[in-house]
């Protein structure tokens, strides 16, 4: 009985090796027939890699960009406050009674005072290398206000300090009326422009990415269609003899995707080095680069990795369409 059962299980494992050994030699000549392909005509190589390599970069740009605006815009918004300025003889009690109101308005985050003496020696040490200014200001007794700093959560919901200012009648006996509050005034609305440019920069970047994306599906989907057009004879000869349909496609999909790969190194190249070369100049003009350059610095074979699956992804996709009427 044991040698019964053997018996077909060696047969089935002398069958089934020589068809794991065709399945492994159809890959490898599709394969070679897709790097011969790529390197057949240098031209069409070149042009379709500079079309993708140009819609890559534009989707690296885009993605950068629009990470280091995001960031400039929230660090900016976590240093802006509202300043609410309150009469020179305002005393430090006072100052911490009303400071200690201000913390159970909703969306507020943090509270600072300072008292007027205080602003005064703060303006002494700003302008401590302008002696005239300094005792002009000494000579005419001005009184600076003392100052409430208020840090929001949300700095576009302002309804509640407003309300507890103009509200509040402690606020009121004690608000300095020649210096109203800011309520984020100017600074709020740089940073709106920040934001709106960030937005902008973003949606630019998408629709240019759109547009250089369908471009170079188009002329990777034309390079593939002309050597299939020039290999006519030949794929019809591969038809009439039994070959399948991975088979014959199968080249043209590794040649395009070889274009994909060759153009995602390139444009991840390129990106780095204007990064690189660009983010000092960046910094200098209050841009946050710290962030995304120290994910590029660590996570760069990650980046790698996804620029290379979406340069193969849109060449799989060109190849696949433009090689789909051919194989009906």
């Amino acid at each position: 009985m044991s040698t019964n059962n053997k018996k077909p299980s060696a047969k089935k494992a002398r069958l089934a090796r020589p068809k794991q050994t065709r399945r492994m030699l159809t890959h490898s000549r599709v394969m070679r027939y897709g790097v011969r392909n790529f390197t057949r005509n240098a031209w069409l190589t070149v042009a379709a890699t500079a079309v993708m390599t140009v819609t890559l970069l534009i989707m690296f740009i885009t993605v950068v960009a629009s990470r280091m605006l995001n960031s400039t815009v929230d660090k900016l918004r976590e240093n802006i406050d509202v300043s609410i300025y309150f009469d020179p003889k305002t005393d430090d009690d006072t100052l911490r009674v009303l400071a200690g109101n201000m913390r159970f308005v909703d969306n507020v985050k943090e509270v600072t005072i300072s008292s007027s003496q205080n602003e005064y020696d703060k303006f002494v040490e700003d302008n401590k290398g302008d002696t005239n200014l300094i005792k002009t200001i000494a000579d005419i007794e001005v009184n600076f206000p003392a100052v409430m700093h208020v840090k929001l959560n949300d700095l576009d919901n302002l309804n509640p300090i407003r309300d507890m200012v103009e509200g509040d009648s402690q606020f009121q006996k004690w608000i300095y009326a020649r210096r109203l509050p800011t309520y984020a005034g100017d600074q709020q609305q740089t940073i709106n422009k920040i934001a709106n440019w960030a937005s902008l920069a973003q949606r630019g970047g998408l629709i240019a990415g759109t547009i250089f994306l369908i471009i170079s599906i188009l002329v990777i989907f034309n390079t593939i269609r002309m050597a299939i057009f020039s290999r006519r004879e030949e794929i019809e000869m591969m038809k009439s003899v039994g070959a399948d349909k991975h088979f014959i496609r199968g080249p043209f999909l590794i040649e395009a995707e070889m274009y994909g790969i060759l153009a995602a190194v390139i444009a991840t190249a390129l990106g780095y080095i204007a990064f690189m070369w660009l983010a000092p100049g960046l910094s200098n003009y209050g841009v946050i680069v710290t962030p995304i350059q120290e994910i590029m610095v660590f996570w760069w074979w990650l980046i790698l990795a996804a620029m290379i699956a979406i340069g193969v992804a849109i060449g799989y996709v060109s190849a696949w369409l433009s090689s789909r009427r051919y194989l009906k």
